[in-house]
């Protein structure tokens, strides 16, 4: 009974001395993009950090840029932190800048950083950048800027496509092979399609029009326009017989082309057949096809240049399609 009175005495301060980890809104540097790139043996980092200072009840925001170079990221944020004078809060960054040269020499290492950070969620944007990353954040520019133009790349044009930091992570434990978006900066933000990573390192850069091929043959064009002719709908499906996998396509396309239906079965299986010269699995079919317990071959035979390929594409003519899903 006497425990009892004591927690009865004791509870109304939980209640209002508050948790002991809480920091006030003018102490946070809110981070929402971060770069980082690596020139000359050292990690240069780059941030906006959105300051909040509160007075009388308001909350006030302010961009700020922020640089640092140092050998190491641990070193490298510890700089960070000393410029800005704010606890670096990096749980709400929307987006994550990487360039080639970053990737190239440190990915597995960037990646263990960001892993072993208290304050990091898994869901943040990854994005590769051919430009000079000071420009980007000299010009103020936001992860919001950045994310709407991806997303709007991605669904009304097929020409890119966006990846998590935890999808990333799923793609690079399967057979170490994934992707990111790629942009270039200057003045405003422009998609170039996307980067293709092996090993972590970049492999190769696709363009716009064979990335619209590759969402193609993965299922994921919501819109897109190939060669003067509109994609309204597509629904690829793949069917596994021995070594041999079956792609069967239907899509709705505004207008009638005779030649667009052989031209993309060529396409698409050249540029299938061009990575498994390099032995990069675009599709991971080889993955596919052990997950479907597919073991006509030996396992250590499963290999991108062992599947044969096949295709089947129908396509249906729409007349007066309202592009009503095509933003303003």
């Amino acid at each position: 009974m006497k425990k009892l009175k004591y927690l009865i005495f004791l509870f109304p301060f939980f209640i209002f001395t508050g948790c002991t980890s809480y920091t006030e809104l003018n102490e946070l540097g809110i981070v929402s993009l971060l770069g980082i790139d690596y020139q000359n043996q050292k990690y240069h980092l780059y941030i906006n950090i959105v300051e909040g200072n509160q007075e009388d009840g308001t909350l006030e925001k302010e961009s700020i840029f922020y640089e640092t170079e140092a050998k190491t990221l641990d070193q490298a944020f510890q700089k960070l932190y000393a410029k800005s004078n704010k606890k670096i809060y990096l749980s709400h960054m929307d987006c994550l800048l990487l360039t080639e040269n970053a990737m190239n020499t440190h990915l597995r290492d960037i990646i263990i950083y960001l892993l072993n950070q208290r304050d990091t969620r898994n869901n943040f944007e990854l994005v590769q950048t051919q430009s000079d990353m000071k420009d980007i954040f000299k010009g103020k520019m936001e992860s919001k800027d950045l994310m709407d133009l991806i997303k709007t790349n991605e669904q009304y044009m097929g020409t890119t496509k966006s990846i998590t930091f935890e999808e990333f992570l799923e793609e690079i434990l399967i057979d170490q092979n994934t992707y990111l978006p790629l942009i270039s900066y200057q003045d405003e933000f422009e998609v170039e399609g996307i980067s293709l990573i092996q090993n972590f390192k970049v492999l190769d850069y696709v363009s716009k029009e064979d990335t619209i091929l590759i969402n193609l043959l993965k299922n994921q064009i919501h819109q897109a326009i190939y060669q003067d002719t509109t994609i309204y709908k597509n629904q690829t499906n793949l069917t596994y017989k021995k070594n041999q996998v079956t792609f069967h396509i239907q899509m709705e396309v505004n207008k009638k082309n005779q030649h667009l239906q052989k031209e993309l079965e060529e396409q698409l299986k050249g540029l299938i057949n061009k990575y498994q010269e390099k032995e990069y699995d675009i599709l991971k079919l080889s993955y596919q096809m052990k997950q479907n317990h597919l073991f006509s071959f030996q396992n250590r035979s499963i290999l991108p240049e062992n599947i044969q390929l096949k295709f089947e594409i129908q396509m249906k003519t729409v007349d007066n399609y309202l592009e009503k899903e095509l933003p303003i």
